[in-house]
């Protein structure tokens, strides 16, 4: 049989809650009512530690990643735009010069 580990936290009224099993003390973060500072024992232990500290529960404590870059479609549109308009522009040169050489 598997065991899962249990666990008490101390309340900031500070009374012990549990043993409760990981998924409460997540569904509690969720809640915001635990967060890296509760004190928690783990089962099997003797010392209180910061929930933070338990590698099991470091997943709660990572920042998100940041959003992929993406290039602003605005200036996408601007250097497309400036890109036809020199365009445009030497093809009207090129067609006046041929112009005045006939």
């Amino acid at each position: 049989m598997i065991t899962v580990p249990e666990y008490k936290v101390m309340g900031v009224d500070g009374q012990e809650y549990g043993p409760v099993y990981a998924e409460q003390i997540r569904q509690w973060f969720t809640e915001g009512r635990v967060d890296k500072k509760t004190p928690t024992l783990p089962a099997g232990t003797k010392d209180w530690v910061f929930l933070e500290s338990l590698p099991e529960f470091a997943d709660l404590f990572r920042p998100p990643p940041p959003p992929p870059k993406r290039f602003p479609l605005p200036w996408l549109l601007v250097i497309i735009a400036g890109s036809v308009l020199v365009l445009l522009l030497v093809a009207l040169w090129l067609m006046h010069k041929k112009t005045l050489h006939h």
